[in-house]
């Protein structure tokens, strides 16, 4: 199968899994006959089946979940201030999620071929609303700890990590870094006042950390922060050494 068909059977299947009942040909109890327009791989797919799957996934989007990732609750207060003034906003945003072209390279088969659900809705929220404001902040900080406890459970993921700010530390170890008082989304430039999310052993921390123990966390990361090169020069490895002695005795890499 062509990338050209496979693009567009995923069109196909996302229009008649996401568009609930009558809007949606089909289902459990009564389906109806496939589009002969329809691309073949999908006229050839179980039309039974396919209501049923239907179902689950509208049920997911009732909850504000996609296949088992909790959407509604990893991104509790960013749902709350963009949709302050609506219903259901964990509803509402997974739907306009999935009819958009965030979820387009989502890896839900675990072949390492797409990032997550959680970073593409993640990122949907953020070009919702707008990468200059207070609530896009928010949004950061909920999309890096949802997905580092996610590397806490799952220290070798299915997917790809594409958050610039993500990098593995070690044998099952990850560490993520943002700025307490903005938006940062440029690998190469240092925070001002430090906040990182980890996964280590199975452990998931997030919280302020010092400039000092903050270049140690990531000094060995693969791959190293441009700002973190000029902070691990040879005249400082004593003291970086020293640094990540304490997070290693902390449990904050391996």
């Amino acid at each position: 199968m062509g990338g050209d068909e496979l693009t567009e059977l995923n069109r196909a299947f996302k229009h008649r899994l996401t568009y609930p009942s009558p809007r949606r040909t089909g289902g459990v109890d009564g389906v109806a006959a496939m589009d002969p327009a329809a691309p073949a791989a999908l006229r050839a797919v179980d039309a039974e089946q396919l209501a049923r799957v239907a179902h689950e996934l509208t049920q997911g989007i009732s909850q504000g979940a996609i296949g088992g990732v909790p959407l509604r609750e990893h991104f509790a207060g960013s749902l709350r201030a963009l949709y302050a003034d609506r219903h259901n906003a964990g509803q509402r945003a997974v739907a306009e999620f999935l009819r958009g072209p965030h979820c387009s390279d989502v890896d839900m088969l675990g072949l390492c071929r797409g990032r997550s659900v959680t970073e593409a809705f993640g990122e949907f929220l953020l070009d919702q609303a707008g990468h200059g404001t207070d609530i896009a902040h928010l949004i950061e900080r909920e999309l890096l700890a949802a997905l580092v406890k996610t590397l806490a459970r799952h220290p070798e993921p299915g997917y790809l990590i594409r958050h610039p700010h993500v990098r593995r530390t070690g044998e099952g170890s990850w560490a993520a870094w943002t700025d307490r008082t903005r938006l940062l989304r440029d690998a190469d430039r240092a925070p001002v006042a430090p906040a990182v999310f980890v996964a280590c052993g199975g452990r998931y921390f997030a919280g302020a950390l010092s400039m000092p123990l903050t270049v140690a966390l990531l000094g060995e990361a693969e791959p190293r922060p441009g700002w973190i090169r000029d902070r691990t020069t040879p005249e400082r490895a004593d003291a970086v050494g020293r640094a990540r002695d304490a997070l290693r005795r902390k449990g904050l890499i391996p």
